[in-house]
């Protein structure tokens, strides 16, 4: 295989398969990943992180509502929507806090954290424009 139809099964992947098996199995891993179910809001409050706590609830929340709307194209999109917001204010918040804070942005964490961002936000973005068009295309059929 060369390297141009090595390259081009990967397009292929974009472009034509499905995203609902990477939905279903990335809401299982973020639930049972999730810090609400491994903290209490009580340490959280009295780390003085409690908006941590509360934007890790709200994850959680949307990440129940994503799995549960599955089947729901329509509903499920919303929820992709709405994660892909979260995802934009946390990412915002820590961009904050690096810029802020020339200490901590000089972590070789933080370049690895904003690498690892960039990834996940292009995900989420790829994810909700396929649902999306998949949409439209579901109207223009009807």
């Amino acid at each position: 295989m060369s390297w141009k139809e090595y390259l081009k099964s990967y397009k292929d992947i974009i472009v034509y398969h499905d995203y609902q098996p990477l939905l279903l199995f990335w809401n299982i891993s973020d639930i049972a990943n999730n810090r609400v179910l491994w903290s209490t809001y009580a340490s959280h409050q009295n780390a003085g992180t409690e908006s941590a706590y509360i934007q890790y609830a709200i994850y959680f929340c949307v990440s129940l509502g994503m799995l549960f709307s599955l089947p729901n194209l329509q509903s499920s999109a919303r929820f992709v929507a709405a994660y892909l917001l979260l995802y934009v204010f946390s990412t915002t918040k820590f961009v904050m806090a690096v810029l802020s804070d020339s200490e901590f942005a000089q972590s070789p964490e933080v370049k690895r954290s904003l690498v690892v961002t960039g990834v996940y936000f292009t995900l989420w973005c790829w994810i909700y424009i396929k649902m999306r068009v998949e949409i439209a295309k579901r109207k223009a059929n009807d």
